[in-house]
C-alpha cells in the first residue's frame, strides 16, 4: 500500500478541520524532524506522500478429523439418530515485511514521544501519519524516549508469529417419532464448533497498555493475534405435517454460543474478536401447498431473538472490550425478529392451444434489523443509520412456454415497489471521529426488471 498525493491534506481537512491551522499532518511532523536523535528540535516538515509499506502474512493449516453418523430404527415408528466428529486444528501464522518506508511517520513518533506535540493531537497525528498498512516496522523510538523500537511504547505495527491450536468434539443426537405417513414428531440436540484462527493485520499484535508504558514504565503487553474457536449448543423440538393438500413444518429452537467470533469493519481495518455469548431463540413455520388446477402455494415465518446477552463481555480479551461492551444487549447484526415469505404460483396450459403460462408472485417481508456490527459508537452514542426500518419486497414472473416445449420467453420484476434498504453500514474509512463520523452504506438491490429467453436443443 502507498500513500497518494492527497492523503495528507484530506486526512487533515477531515480529521482536524481547522483546529491545528492548515494540514497539521505536514506542519506538525516538523516538531520530530529537526535536531539529533538525543535532543529533537523543530526542523523542517515531513511530507507522507509516497509512503508505502509491502506487508507479508503467512498462514499454515492443518486438520485432522474422524466422525461417525448412525440411524437407529427402534421400531417401525421409533428412529434415533446419533453422530460424533473429533477434530483436531493446528494454524501458524506470521507477519513481517518486504519493504517499507515512511518519513512523516517516523517524524511524528519522535514529536509525540519526545513532548513535541500537545497531547491533545498525539492520537490523531500518529494514527493517521502512521496508517497501520504503510508503517515500516522497525521505526525507533529517540534516544531521549530510550530509544528501541517505536512499537514497544506506541501501538503501532510489529513483526509478529504465533501458533494456534485446538481440538474438540462435535455430537449430535436426535429421537424422531412417526405416528403416521402424515405426521413426523422429533427433538434433538446438538454441539458445533467453528475453529478460530489470526487477525492477519498489521495492528493485531499492537502494543495495548501505552499509556502506562510511557507514563509509569510499564511492561509492555501487546495484543493477541489470535481468535478462539466458536461453540454452539443448540436444542431444537419440531413437527412435520401432512394436511391434506398442505405440508406443515413447525420448529422451535434454542441456540447457545459462547466465544461467539464477530467480525467488525472499524475504518481501517477488519478485525475478527471473541463475544463471551450470543443467543438466538425463535421458531420457523413453513407451509406448502398444492390447491390443484396447477396452483400451488408458500408461506414460511419465522420468529428469532437474536441477541447479545448482558452480560457478554465477561472474560473478552482486553484488545477487544472496547468493542464488546458496547455489543451487550444489542441484536446480532442483520438478525430480524420477524421475516417472511408468501407466494403463488400457477405453473399450467394457457388453454387448448398446448401453450405453457406460468405466473409466479411473491412477498417478503423483513423486520427492522442492525446493519452494523455494533450500533454505539465510541462514545457511547447510537449511530445514525445504524438499523435498517422494517420493509416489505414484490416479486413476479410472468412466462410463456411453446407448445412444442422448445421456447421459454418470461418477463419478471424484483422489488417491484423499489424499496431503497442497505445491507450493511460501516464507518468510512479515516473520516471523522466519535460521534462526526462519515458513514457507508451498502445498498441492495433497488426494483429490477427483464426478459429471460430460455431454449432447448
Amino acid at each position: 500500500m502507498s500513500f497518494g498525493a492527497d492523503y495528507q491534506a484530506a486526512n487533515s481537512a477531515f480529521n482536524f478541520g481547522p483546529v491545528a491551522g492548515v494540514n497539521p499532518l505536514f506542519a506538525l511532523t516538523a516538531l520530530g524532524s529537526g535536531g539529533t536523535a538525543a535532543v529533537p528540535t523543530p526542523g523542517l516538515p515531513v511530507n507522507s506522500n509516497n509512503s508505502f509499506g509491502n506487508n507479508l502474512f503467512t498462514q499454515d493449516a492443518k486438520s485432522y478429523s474422524f466422525f461417525t453418523h448412525n440411524v437407529f430404527n427402534v421400531t417401525d415408528k421409533l428412529s434415533i439418530t446419533l453422530g460424533a466428529r473429533y477434530v483436531e486444528e493446528t494454524k501458524d501464522a506470521a507477519f513481517t515485511q518486504l519493504s517499507a518506508s515512511n518519513p512523516a511517520c517516523q517524524a511524528s513518533v519522535n514529536g509525540v514521544l519526545t513532548g513535541l506535540v500537545p497531547g491533545a493531537l498525539a492520537p490523531g497525528l500518529v494514527g493517521l501519519n502512521c496508517f497501520p498498512f504503510a508503517v515500516p516496522i522497525n521505526l525507533t523510538a529517540p534516544a531521549a524516549a530510550g530509544g528501541g523500537l517505536a512499537s514497544s511504547k506506541l501501538p503501532l505495527p510489529r513483526a509478529w508469529s504465533n501458533t494456534f491450536k485446538d481440538d474438540a468434539i462435535t455430537y449430535t443426537g436426535q429421537i424422531g417419532y412417526k405416528a403416521n405417513e402424515d405426521l413426523l414428531i422429533y427433538a434433538g440436540y446438538s454441539r458445533g464448533f467453528k475453529s478460530g484462527g489470526f487477525n492477519l493485520d498489521p495492528t493485531a499484535a499492537n502494543l495495548t497498555n501505552s499509556t502506562a508504558v510511557l507514563t509509569t514504565g510499564a511492561a509492555p503487553i501487546y495484543a493477541d493475534p489470535r481468535f478462539e474457536s466458536e461453540k454452539v449448543k443448540q436444542i431444537e423440538l419440531g413437527v412435520k405435517a401432512t394436511f391434506g393438500p398442505i405440508k406443515a413444518n413447525l420448529a422451535l429452537f434454542d441456540m447457545k454460543m459462547s466465544d461467539f467470533q464477530v467480525l467488525e469493519f472499524t475504518g481501517v481495518q477488519f478485525l475478527t474478536f471473541n463475544v463471551n455469548s450470543a443467543r438466538s431463540t425463535g421458531a420457523e413455520l413453513e407451509l406448502f401447498g398444492n390447491f390443484g388446477n396447477y396452483m400451488n402455494g408458500n408461506l414460511a415465518v419465522t420468529y428469532a431473538n437474536a441477541r447479545y446477552p448482558n452480560n457478554c463481555a465477561v472474560g473478552v480479551a482486553a484488545s477487544a472490550l472496547g468493542s464488546v461492551v458496547r455489543l451487550c444487549g444489542q441484536d446480532l447484526t442483520n438478525a430480524p425478529k420477524l421475516t417472511g415469505v408468501m407466494g403463488l404460483t400457477y405453473d399450467g396450459p394457457l388453454n387448448s392451444s398446448g401453450w405453457g403460462l406460468l405466473v409466479n408472485g411473491s412477498v417478503n417481508y423483513s423486520d427492522s434489523r442492525t446493519t452494523r456490527t455494533i450500533d454505539l459508537d465510541t462514545n457511547g452514542i447510537l449511530i445514525p443509520l445504524a438499523r435498517q426500518e422494517s420493509y416489505f419486497k414484490m416479486n413476479a414472473r410472468i412466462g410463456l412456454t411453446t407448445p412444442d416445449e422448445r421456447f421459454t420467453f418470461e418477463l419478471w420484476g424484483t422489488n417491484l415497489s423499489n424499496e431503497i434498504t442497505r445491507g450493511i453500514t460501516a464507518n468510512t474509512p479515516l473520516r471523522g471521529g466519535a460521534g462526526t463520523r462519515s458513514l457507508i452504506g451498502f445498498v441492495e438491490e433497488p426494483r429490477m426488471y427483464g426478459l429471460t429467453v430460455r431454449a432447448k436443443f
